[in-house]
C-alpha cells in the first residue's frame, strides 16, 4: 500500500511528464479567430523561442531578426506545419523547434 504522500508525488511527477500540446491541438489555437486562442498560440511560440535561445549556442544556432513580428512567425509556422502534415501528432514544441532550426539557421 502506497502512502498518500507517495501517491501525490507520483501523481505530480506523472502530470509533469504529460504532453502540453500535439501539433494538431496547437494548430487549432493558431488558426482561431478568437484573440485569446491566438494569444495561446503566440505565447507558445515565444516560449519555445526563448528556450532555444537559452540553450548552448553550439547546440542551437538560430538567428532571428529582432524586428520579425509574432504574426509573421505564426503564419510561417502554420505554413511549415501544413507542408509537413506528418508532424501533426508530434509534440508541438518539437515541431516549432524544428521550424526555427530549419528556417532561421545562422549564416556562416
Amino acid at each position: 500500500h502506497l502512502s498518500i504522500r507517495r501517491q501525490r508525488q507520483m501523481c505530480i511527477r506523472d502530470r509533469s511528464n504529460n504532453l502540453f500540446f500535439t501539433t494538431a491541438q496547437f494548430m487549432t489555437y493558431c488558426k482561431s479567430d478568437n484573440i485569446y486562442e491566438l494569444g495561446i498560440c503566440d505565447g507558445y511560440i515565444i516560449a519555445v523561442s526563448d528556450v532555444i535561445y537559452s540553450l548552448d549556442k553550439k547546440t542551437a544556432q538560430i538567428c532571428l531578426d529582432e524586428n520579425i513580428s509574432i504574426k509573421t512567425l505564426r503564419i510561417s509556422i502554420i505554413n511549415f506545419i501544413v507542408d509537413n502534415a506528418e508532424l501533426m501528432n508530434i509534440e508541438a514544441n518539437k515541431v516549432i523547434g524544428q521550424f526555427f532550426v530549419n528556417t532561421f539557421q545562422c549564416k556562416k
